[in-house]
């Protein structure tokens, strides 16, 4: 349903890529100018760089009189690295401009994280592993304002998206997700046993894979197919092992965060997630085989990669002014990664507890597959942060560039990923959030 009127709808539709934030916010301003009747922008908060946090509120003005529509959240670019909610944004705001319901009032927070999407813009264009990487920006954990909250850091947007909550009162949030290799899945804050057919259905017409063994979701109950229910004290204990968290947090610090926020106003949230690249083998439910030598050699893989870039690291920061730069502070999180994964799937170890469960192909490969990606991660935001010192840390940067590299070239060789078309990535996760609308809100 997109709209190639539109600047955001022509980038997807018309030119397969990722609209730059730029062209989302003209959207925006297009649809309120155009529809001043249903369509409204404003500003609801700025980035620690003092970039606008924009709003586009797309459904009946607001009345003095008669029942209040339900208010329905979407949330865009909680993390700086993932570009199709911007996509799947135009196709719901077109969605809900035409649809009319006058029960419903659509609200677009077009971009949480405006600051790390502008370090990450580089990666927007990218059609292959080796491009996406060499341009990549994630924030470090506790500078990501979604999940901010629940590692005790206080950001001016995760404040803005908190306040936005409690003043619309959500009966759904939607945050809107996507991954470099994989395929879709679904997280939702209570039982989506419900979504788990549309969604399906939608992943099979828009020939995306759905991911039943994605290793953030080892520890959730699975209600159907790909279809996950959070509880904060599950999300806690998984990200101790992904360098989100630290052992040492209390108890459900996830409550804190921006997806359980809507619950204390009778509210849920649902995270979508689709990727820009497809790969077979993610969905294979048979039991596993070799599963002890599987987990060890993931676990060995990550211990090998984590000491090479620590020393890399190391013999490059004396020659870096300034230590303490966006990249090199995002880097030290998926080097945390690193020792938690391994810890938590070595057998000799933590990994025993893997061992007492089901384990699936679905979920070795979800394994393999982060054992793949958290090193690249890594890797490609050193070698950004390494290169601005210049010639003193040349050798470091060749190393990294190397690494880099053979790193992204094993990726792609173990899982044959397929770019997946804008358009599609957008209309999935669009699709996913229509059809929980009309679960909750069924129309008359």
């Amino acid at each position: 349903m997109t709209d190639t009127t539109t600047p955001a709808g022509r980038a997807a539709k018309l030119h397969d890529r990722y609209p730059s934030l730029d062209e989302l916010t003209a959207t925006a301003h297009q649809l309120a100018a155009h529809r001043p009747d249903r369509c409204r922008v404003r500003t609801v908060g700025t980035s620690r760089a003092g970039r606008p946090l924009t709003l586009l509120t797309v459904g009946p003005a607001p009345r003095g009189t008669g029942r209040a529509p339900h208010n329905l959240l979407v949330v865009a670019g909680a993390h700086a690295d993932e570009f199709a909610a911007r996509a799947a944004v135009a196709d719901l705001a077109h969605h809900a401009l035409t649809a009319q319901r006058p029960d419903l009032a659509w609200h677009f927070l077009l971009c949480l994280d405006p600051d790390g999407a502008h370090l990450a813009d580089g990666s927007r264009h990218a059609r292959t592993l080796p491009d996406y990487f060499a341009h990549y920006y994630r924030p470090a954990a506790e500078e990501q304002p979604e999940w901010a909250p629940a590692a005790g850091a206080d950001l001016p947007e995760s404040r803005a998206l908190l306040d936005l909550i409690d003043e619309l009162r959500p009966t759904l949030q939607f945050s809107l997700h996507s991954t470099d290799v994989g395929g879709t899945f679904v997280q939702a804050t209570s039982d989506p046993a419900a979504l788990a057919h549309p969604f399906a259905r939608s992943a099979a017409h828009h020939g995306i894979p759905v991911e039943t063994g994605n290793f953030d979701t080892f520890r959730l109950h699975e209600s159907g197919p790909g279809v996950y229910l959070m509880t904060p004290h599950h999300i806690d204990r998984q990200e101790t092992t992904t360098g989100v968290l630290t052992p040492h947090h209390g108890a459900d610090e996830a409550r804190a965060g921006t997806w359980f926020a809507p619950q204390r106003h009778g509210g849920q949230t649902v995270l979508v997630e689709v990727p820009a690249f497809t790969s077979a083998h993610l969905g294979d439910n048979r039991p596993a085989t070799a599963v002890r030598l599987y987990l060890r050699t993931c676990a060995d893989r990550l211990r090998h990669r984590g000491t090479l870039l620590t020393a890399l690291l190391d013999a490059a920061l004396p020659y870096v002014r300034n230590p303490d730069t966006p990249l090199l502070r995002a880097a030290r999180t998926p080097l945390t990664a690193l020792r938690q994964l391994a810890d938590a799937w070595d057998p000799d170890g933590h990994g025993q507890e893997l061992l007492q469960t089901p384990i699936t192909r679905a979920r070795l490969t979800g394994i393999d597959l982060w054992a793949h990606r958290v090193p690249v991660r890594a890797a490609a935001l050193l070698r950004r942060a390494v290169r601005v010192a210049g010639a003193p840390a040349a050798p470091q940067a060749a190393r990294l560039d190397h690494l880099l590299r053979d790193w992204c070239a094993q990726y792609q060789r173990t899982f044959q990923p397929v770019w997946l078309p804008v358009a599609r990535q957008a209309a999935h996760q669009a699709a996913t959030v229509r059809a929980a609308v009309a679960l909750r809100h069924p129309a008359s």
